[in-house]
C-alpha cells in the first residue's frame, strides 16, 4: 500500500470512527432521557458493541418489553454478523487473538477490511476501524448520557444525521460500478418497503438480498 493511500485509508477510518462516536452521543441521550440508569447504556456499549442492536434494546427497555425479549430482539437484528464472520474469516488471525476480533466485529470494520487487495492490509484496516470504534463508541455514549441531563432537546446539533451522512460519502466511489448500483438500489428498495412490515431494525436484512443480483462489473 502506497503512502497516499494509507494515509487516505487511515483519515476515512479515523472519520467513520468519530462518526460512530457521535451516534454514541445519541444512544446516550436516548437512554437519559427514559430515566434509564447510566450502567446498563454504558455495560451495552462495551460488552455489545451493536448500535442497532442497542438503540432496539434501550427503545424496547424504555417502553416496559422484558428485558428477555429485548435482548432477544437484539440478537436477531445483529443475525448479519454470522456472514460478517465468514467473509472476514479469512484473513484475521487464527490465534486468540480472533476473539478480541471477533467483539469488535461491525459494519465499519468489515466495510474496511473488506475493501483492501492484500490480506495483510484487510487485516490492519479491520483492526484499527474495529479498535477505533470499540473505544469512541462508549466514550460516546457516555458523553451523551451526562449531556442530555442538562441540555434539554440534544437532536437540535442534528447529531443523528453524521453517521449516515459519512458513511454515505465514504461509499459513493463504489456506486461507479454499475452492478453495486443495481445491487443498492435492489437492497434499498427491498428494505424500504419491509419497513411496515417487519420490526425497527430488521429491515436493513432485508436489504442483503439485493447481492442475490448477479451482474458484471463495469
Amino acid at each position: 500500500m502506497q503512502d497516499k493511500e494509507r494515509y487516505n485509508l487511515i483519515k476515512a477510518i479515523s472519520l467513520i470512527s468519530i462518526a460512530t462516536g457521535i451516534v454514541g452521543i445519541s444512544l446516550g441521550s436516548v437512554a437519559a432521557s427514559f430515566n434509564i440508569p447510566i450502567w446498563i447504556p454504558m455495560m451495552l456499549s462495551l460488552t455489545v458493541l451493536a448500535g442497532a442492536a442497542e438503540f432496539t434494546f434501550v427503545g424496547m427497555i424504555a417502553t416496559g418489553a422484558n428485558p428477555i425479549f429485548a435482548a432477544l430482539t437484539g440478537i436477531l437484528i445483529n443475525l448479519r454478523h454470522l456472514p460478517f464472520g465468514l467473509s472476514v474469516a479469512s484473513f484475521i488471525e487464527k490465534n486468540a487473538s480472533r476473539f478480541i476480533a471477533c467483539h469488535i466485529m461491525n459494519d465499519e470494520s468489515v466495510m474496511f477490511g473488506l475493501s483492501q487487495q492484500e490480506d495483510e492490509s484487510k487485516r490492519k484496516a479491520y483492526w484499527m476501524c474495529g479498535l477505533g470504534i470499540c473505544i469512541l463508541w462508549p466514550i460516546g455514549v457516555l458523553i451523551g448520557y451526562i449531556l442530555s441531563k442538562n441540555i434539554p432537546d440534544i437532536y437540535i446539533f442534528g447529531i443523528d444525521a453524521a453517521f449516515p451522512a459519512i458513511l454515505f460519502a465514504l461509499i459513493l466511489p463504489m456506486l461507479r460500478n454499475r452492478t453495486t448500483r443495481n445491487r443498492v438500489f435492489l437492497g434499498t428498495t427491498l428494505s424500504l418497503a419491509s419497513i411496515p412490515l417487519l420490526p425497527t431494525g430488521l429491515p436493513v436484512l432485508v436489504s442483503m438480498f439485493g447481492l442475490l443480483l448477479k451482474g458484471k462489473s463495469k
